[in-house]
């Protein structure tokens, strides 16, 4: 029996780790980039897929929010369409928080705006892409179409 766990577990973890699509390069490391970089504490992970860059203005503070291109992180509260989904959400809040906790620098390079107002970017954190950082510890989905939204509710 304890056999049989043992070997359960190494094939979950081997079937999840099938799912994730390989690093994705990055981007800010082309010659002709435009990218914005800033220190990792004037950002707030708002969740696994939203960051607030927060920065002091002669007119006082500045937020700007960046969605993540291509990927998606759980929802909670009312934003979750089921409690598995709003549970998983706060693990990703946690995580994406001590991800900012350890990480210097981000990056981003920024791609236009979505319908909520913010600016769509490809983000990382240390030169590696935060998507897939969360990816690999099933905390967010590559999402390749944005008319069809990865499913956390099974």
């Amino acid at each position: 029996m304890r056999i049989s766990l043992i070997l359960f577990g190494v094939f979950a973890a081997a079937c999840s780790q099938r799912d994730l699509p390989p690093e994705p390069e990055n981007l800010c490391e082309k010659p002709d980039a435009r990218c914005v970089s800033a220190p990792v504490r004037d950002v707030l992970a708002v969740d696994g897929d939203t960051f607030e860059l927060q920065r002091l203005t002669d007119r006082g503070t500045e937020r700007i929010r960046l969605r993540l291109i291509g990927w998606d992180s759980p929802e909670t509260g009312n934003g979750a369409a089921c409690p598995a989904e709003d549970a998983l959400g706060q693990k990703v809040e946690a995580r994406a928080k001590e991800l900012f906790d350890t990480a210097q620098t981000l990056t981003f390079k920024p791609e236009g705006n979505d319908r909520f107002g913010r600016i769509r970017a490809h983000v990382y954190l240390d030169g590696t892409h935060i998507g897939w950082l969360l990816a690999k510890e099933g905390l967010s989905k590559h999402w390749l179409s944005e008319t069809v939204k990865p499913t956390w509710c099974e």
